[in-house]
């Protein structure tokens, strides 16, 4: 049975104790039993180079905090592939 047939996808915050959501992403997509599991940012941490490090470490999506309905439509989006 393969990880991906439980975890459907990670939703991730960048900022949180111990271990940021960039460190997360990458761990993630480094790992090749995890690699395939699509990981979407949701953070107020906004910006130009905050967004372009989320896709640097392999993000599959980037949401800004507090657009419930934007966020239901990105996992909608990163769930159908």
């Amino acid at each position: 049975e393969r990880v991906q047939d439980k975890i459907a996808l990670v939703l991730t915050d960048l900022e949180m104790p111990e271990m940021d959501g960039f460190t997360l992403t990458q761990n993630i997509k480094r790992d090749p039993r995890f690699a395939g599991i699509p990981v979407v940012v949701y953070s107020s941490l906004t910006g130009t180079a905050n967004e372009a490090h989320v896709s640097s470490v392999g993000a599959d999506a980037y949401v800004a905090k507090f657009e419930a309905s934007e966020l239901a439509g990105t996992l909608r989006q990163v769930l159908r592939h």
